[in-house]
């Protein structure tokens, strides 16, 4: 999807589709893409998924902001959703990429709110024998080999792995990272703030005039600062959010369409029906079918 002269795949580079384990985490090897497309994988962003790159041999230019950063295995790069990235490969390449679900991920670690600036870290890390960084790509390799195989508990053992590695990739030293986002761009602050704001909030009903108010910017200054880094409106963010919680709801069988409709903060089941068929192409009933819960 190209909005804005920014493209968009809701899957992996020229795919609009993703089959994430556990509806989770998803691991194809880096480089096929590449080689599917002459080495060179152009610039787009995903607005459904954070994903980790990770490079155990070989070498390639990372594409960002009309700039090519050189990356040599082995190392990773975090990119989180709505960045735009690319790649020229410039050798054979050895890797993974890892693609997390962006919506499970924030439902899984809202009470850690320090951690949340992991999955929002846009950084590249060179893996150094007996630094922590050497740490982190042991558990990414976990996950990987884990993915792969079909042993009982699989499902747990990957969200209990993705946690880990969650929580690893927070505790990171700056000096063994290189932010590629300045922590000082005010747009970026406010924009985590604002996505932090909206997890906080028990309704989908809080005005777009107090999410601004409790930022101290005007709704416009918002509006303005959603659309240049997401490429969507304030409402239309609040609305994503809510719509992926009652999608994680929905998977609990005991509950109603009803009481999840209320305990969201909607106000009649019929209009959370049609918005929810509007952004998923399923109403709530089609989609617990789909996810094999019984009501």
């Amino acid at each position: 999807m190209v909005n804005k002269n920014k493209t968009y795949f809701e899957g992996l580079y020229g795919h609009d589709q993703i089959e994430f384990a556990k509806g989770l985490i998803y691991v194809y090897p880096f480089g096929i893409i590449g080689k599917e497309n002459n080495n060179t994988v152009k610039s787009h962003a995903h607005n459904n998924q954070f994903q980790i790159f990770v490079i155990i041999e070989g070498e390639t230019d990372l594409l960002f902001n009309n700039e090519k950063i050189r990356i040599t295995g082995p190392s990773f790069i975090t990119i989180p959703k709505n960045t735009e990235h690319g790649f020229e490969h410039l050798s054979e390449l050895k890797g993974w990429i890892i693609s997390l679900s962006d919506s499970v991920l924030e439902h899984m670690i809202k009470r850690e709110a320090e951690v949340i600036d992991a999955i929002e870290t846009f950084q590249t890390t060179s893996i150094v024998s007996g630094e922590y960084s050497e740490e982190v790509f042991e558990v990414m390799l976990k996950c990987i080999k884990e993915y792969h195989e079909s042993k009982p508990g699989r499902l747990l053992m990957l969200e209990f792995l993705v946690g880990q590695l969650i929580v690893h990739l927070r505790r990171i030293p700056r000096t063994l990272q290189k932010d590629l986002l300045s922590t000082d761009n005010a747009s970026i602050i406010y924009y985590r703030r604002f996505t932090q704001l909206i997890r906080e909030s028990s309704s989908y009903k809080k005005t777009i005039e107090e999410y601004a108010s409790n930022l101290k910017i005007t709704s416009g200054h918002l509006s303005r600062i959603c659309s240049t880094i997401a490429y969507k409106s304030p409402r239309e963010m609040i609305m994503d959010y809510y719509l992926s919680q009652a999608q994680l709801l929905l998977s609990d069988g005991e509950k109603s369409i009803a009481d999840i409709c209320y305990s969201l903060g909607f106000e009649d089941p019929s209009y959370f029906s049609r918005i929810f068929k509007r952004k998923t192409g399923m109403t709530p009933n089609e989609f617990r079918k789909k996810i094999g819960t019984k009501n």
